[in-house]
C-alpha cells in the first residue's frame, strides 16, 4: 500500500474515533438521571354510579388534577407527554361522606422509561353532595308559524312529567324542562320525538343532571280555522247604589279550530257567567271561553278578560233660594237666612248636569203662632229630574215669631217672598 492510499484510510478512521467518542459523552454526561415534575395531568374518576346507592352525587364541574415528579434518563424525561400518564380514583373503593373527601389516586398507566417519585403523597379532594330528584313538568317551546288560514293547537307532550336527578346543587338550577324547536308555513299535524332539555333562569342548558325519559313525544294539531264573536254573559244583580256603564271584553273574537262542518255550524261563542253581585267597583274579571264540543281554541284564547266599568250613587249640595208660604195676618214669621242647603243622591254620570233650577223649595210658616224661635226644613222637591235622584238632607231654618204685628203690616216678611 502505498502513501498516498494510507492518508486516504486516516480521515476516516479519525470520524469514527470521534463520533464513538461522542456517544460516550453524551450517555454518560450529557444523559444524566434527572428529576421533574408535571403538573396538571388530570384525575379520571371510575365507577361514579356507585355513589348512587348511598344517596350521593358528585359536585358538578370539578377539575381534579395531580403534579408527578418524575425520575429517569434525560433523553427520556424530555419525550414525555402529559397524556402518557393515567391517574385514577376508583370510588367502588371508598365510603363516602357529604362534603369533601380526600382520597390517595391511582396511578394506571405511565412510560416505563422513567420512575414516578411521589406515589405515597399523592391525593385529591373530591366534594360529594346529596343526591335529589324532583318531578317537573315538561313544556313546549316549539315556535310555529301556520300557513295563512291555517292555525295550530296547543302542543300535546308526553310524558308531561320527568324526574330530574343529581347533586343538589345542579338539581336546583333547573327552572324548567323544554322540548325546543322552530316550524314554518305549517299546514298540517307536527308529530314526533324531542329531546328534553334542562334549563336554568337564564336558558341555558343544566349539565350534570339525569332525566328519568330523555325524549317526549310531542303533537301539535293544525287545521283550518274560524274566527266568531266572543259574547259575556251576565247573572245576578249589581249591588245597591251601583249602576252598570258597560261590560267591555278584551277580544271581541276568538279563533276555533276543528272540523269544517262544525265550524260552519258556529257563529258565536259564550264565556263563562260574570256574577254581577260581586262588582262593587270598576274592575277586570278572566272568563273561560265556553268551547262547542268537538272543537278546540286557537292556542292563548282560551280566556278573555271582562273590564266592567260601573256608575256609583254620589251626593252634590246646592244653594237653593226658598219661597216662603202660609203666612198669617198678625204674626210675622222671620227666617234667619233666604237660602237653604239641599244635599242631593244621584249617579255621578247625570248629577253632574244638575243645577239648582232642578231644585224648589217652600218654607210654610203657617203653622207658626205664637212668638218664639223656631226650626223648620222648607219643603223640597226635585224638578225634571228622574227617579235615580232623590234628596238626602235639607238644611233646617231657624225662624223667629212675633205675633200681634199692626193691622196692616202683617206682609212684612223677612227672608222670602210668595
Amino acid at each position: 500500500m502505498d502513501k498516498k492510499e494510507k492518508n486516504k484510510l486516516v480521515v476516516p478512521i479519525i470520524c469514527i474515533l470521534l463520533s464513538i467518542g461522542l456517544w460516550v459523552y453524551v450517555t454518560n454526561v450529557e444523559n444524566k438521571i434527572r428529576t421533574t415534575e408535571i403538573s396538571k395531568i388530570p384525575v379520571e374518576l371510575v365507577n361514579t354510579d356507585t355513589l348512587a346507592s348511598s344517596k350521593l352525587a358528585l359536585t358538578p364541574n370539578q377539575q381534579l388534577y395531580v403534579t408527578l415528579k418524575v425520575e429517569g434518563n434525560t433523553n427520556d424525561i424530555n419525550k414525555i407527554k402529559k397524556s402518557d400518564f393515567k391517574v385514577q380514583v376508583d370510588l367502588s373503593e371508598y365510603a363516602w361522606k357529604k362534603g369533601e373527601n380526600k382520597i390517595p389516586v391511582s396511578i394506571i398507566d405511565y412510560p416505563i422509561t422513567v420512575s414516578i417519585r411521589n406515589t405515597n403523597t399523592l391525593t385529591v379532594s373530591i366534594k360529594i353532595e346529596d343526591m335529589v330528584e324532583k318531578v317537573m313538568t315538561v313544556t313546549s317551546n316549539i315556535n310555529v308559524t301556520p300557513r295563512q288560514g291555517y292555525f295550530a293547537s296547543e302542543a300535546n307532550i308526553n310524558p308531561s312529567e320527568v324526574k330530574v336527578i343529581g347533586a343538589e346543587s345542579a338539581v336546583s338550577r333547573v327552572s324548567r324542562l323544554v322540548v325546543t324547536d322552530n316550524k314554518e308555513d305549517v299546514f298540517e299535524d307536527i308529530v314526533g320525538n324531542y329531546e328534553i332539555k334542562a334549563l336554568d333562569d337564564g336558558g341555558s342548558e343544566v349539565p350534570d343532571v339525569f332525566l328519568s325519559e330523555k325524549t317526549a313525544n310531542v303533537e301539535l294539531k293544525v287545521s283550518k280555522g274560524k274566527s266568531v264573536k266572543v259574547n259575556i254573559v251576565t247573572i245576578g244583580q249589581l249591588p245597591s247604589g251601583i249602576k252598570l256603564k258597560s261590560v267591555d271584553s278584551s277580544r271581541k273574537t276568538v279563533e276555533l279550530l276543528g272540523p269544517k262542518d262544525i265550524l260552519d255550524s258556529i257563529n258565536e261563542v259564550n264565556t263563562t257567567p260574570l256574577d254581577l253581585s260581586t262588582i262593587s267597583e270598576n274592575k277586570d274579571v278572566s272568563l273561560g271561553v265556553v268551547v262547542p264540543e268537538g272543537l278546540t281554541i286557537s292556542q292563548g284564547e282560551e280566556y278573555v278578560t271582562a273590564k266592567v266599568n260601573v256608575i256609583k250613587l254620589v251626593t252634590k249640595e246646592f244653594s237653593v233660594k226658598y219661597s216662603i208660604s202660609g203666612i198669617i195676618q198678625g204674626v210675622k214669621a222671620t227666617p234667619n237666612k233666604d237660602t237653604v242647603k239641599v244635599i242631593i243622591s244621584g249617579y255621578e254620570d247625570e248629577i253632574v248636569n244638575v243645577t239648582s233650577d232642578n231644585v224648589k223649595a217652600v218654607m210654610d210658616v203657617s203653622s207658626f203662632k205664637e212668638d218664639g224661635t223656631f226650626e223648620q226644613e222648607p219643603k223640597v222637591t226635585l224638578q225634571g229630574l228622574n227617579e235615580n235622584f232623590s234628596i238626602s238632607s235639607i238644611e233646617k231654618i231657624t225662624i223667629t215669631v212675633i205675633k200681634d204685628v199692626a193691622q196692616g203690616d202683617s206682609s212684612a216678611v223677612n227672608g222670602g217672598s210668595n
